[in-house]
This record gives C-alpha cells, structure tokens and sequence, in this order.
C-alpha cells in the first residue's frame, strides 16, 4: 500500500519509507521482504507519487463514477473481460466465493505507440468523454506508480539475493494496469461482502491508503484476519505490475 499524509498508519503492518531505500538499501530490502513475508503486504511513505495528483485522481474517479448508468455502460465492452474501460457494478466474482463483489471500476492499460511490439497483445485504452481531463491525469498517474513500482520490485529482489535489476527485463513496457474502484451504498444487510477474499495474481499491486477502514489481511503468523486500511469512503486506486 503506498502510504498518503491525510491515512493514518495502520497499527499492525509497520509504515516503511522508500527514501530510507536510497539512504540503506539493504536494510530496506530487508524491512519490505520482513513485511511481504507475514502479511504479503507492505505500508510504504514516501513513495514518490504527488499528492497533488493524487488528490486530483481522486476528484475524476469520483467525477466518472457520478456519471449516469447508461453514461458509464457505454464503456463497458462485452466479452473483452473488463480489460480496459469499464466493468459494472456486480460483475467481478473472487476465485471459489459464492456472491460477486459489490463495486463497479474502470481499468487503464500502458498506452503504447503505434506499431509497438506489444500492440497485438494489449488492448488499447479506452477514455471517457468527461470529466475533462480524466486521460491526460491517469497516464501521468499510470507513470507515477511504473517508477514506485520499479523501485519497490528492485528491493524485492535485493532481498531475494538476485540483482537490483532482475525485474526490469519482465516489467518493462509490461502489461499493467490501473484500477479505478467504486463501491457504492448498500443495504447493511446484504448478503454479499464488498470483495471477496483473494490473492493477486500479479506481479505487485501498489494499492493507495484512504481514509476509511475495510481491507483485512490474513496474518501468516497470527494465523488470523487483521483490520488494515481501506478501500476508502467511496472508491480505490490500485495499479498492478506484470511481464507482459
């Protein structure tokens, strides 16, 4: 999770700072595999991504998902597996859950040039006519997380005891990709849960804290659930690394 100024640090998974990756790397290494091997996760500050941008992620995320429905279908694209554009509400199940997961979310790819050699593999974004503006903050955002996530995956390795740059060869212009969660408001009754429990199948998730309760992690060594932080009061950024 990339930690931000306005989420308070969770209390079971420890906060790390990524510029303490450049003053010791080592020992950052060592702290962020510590953290990957008990909880598969890690709370990270300092991570690079500006808080303006951030804030400004947020105010379109919120913006689109405001839209109307049938503003909002109209980027959904039957059959293409939510790669790209939107995904409606109720669609997305976890692996052996019973119930689908109560959210709706927009994906963006890499944009990639004309004639790219990754082209036929990856499809190509899909951006929506408002709010103004949504194409041009989300590919500097998508760049913004590639460079977390380059330095986070040359740590890892490092305490892997492979080469700072083991990764770089799979990742770049790999096919990752930015997810835009909405969750809106249901009955505190209903017999779903928000997201079903899972693990991510890729490479790594970047996943920005807010400021509202409602992430659980699986402790491997408590042998039990703990409270983490957020999805946030409306809706969550994540952006995921894989080779492509």
């Amino acid at each position: 999770m990339l930690d931000t100024p306005t989420a308070p640090t969770t209390a079971q998974v420890p906060a790390l700072s990524l510029n303490d990756e450049a003053a010791d790397p080592v020992a950052f290494a060592a702290a962020l595999g510590g953290s990957f091997e008990r909880f598969g996760f890690a709370v990270v500050a300092d991570h690079g991504v500006p808080a303006d941008l951030i804030a400004q992620a947020w105010a379109m995320t919120e913006a689109f998902f405001a839209l109307p429905e049938d503003t909002k279908r109209a980027y959904f694209v039957a059959g293409g597996g939510g790669a790209r554009g939107y995904t409606p509400f109720k669609t997305e199940i976890a692996k052996g859950a019973s119930h689908v997961d109560l959210k709706e979310f927009w994906h963006i790819g890499r944009e990639l040039a004309k004639g790219h050699r990754f082209e036929a593999q990856m499809s190509p974004n899909i951006w929506p006519d408002q709010p103004e503006g949504f194409r041009e903050t989300f590919i500097e955002l998508f760049a913004a997380f590639d460079t977390a996530g380059d330095r986070l995956l040359s740590a890892i390795a490092r305490h892997l005891g492979l080469s700072p740059d083991w990764f770089d060869h799979a990742v770049k212009d790999g096919n990752s990709v930015l997810r835009l969660l909405h969750y809106p408001p249901v009955p505190a009754d209903a017999p779903e849960v928000r997201a079903g429990a899972h693990e991510d199948i890729n490479l790594i998730t970047l996943l920005l804290g807010a400021e509202e309760a409602g992430l659980e992690l699986l402790d491997k060594m408590a042998r039990g659930w703990r409270s983490g932080r957020p999805k946030a009061r409306w809706s969550s950024m994540s952006a995921t690394c894989s080779s492509a």
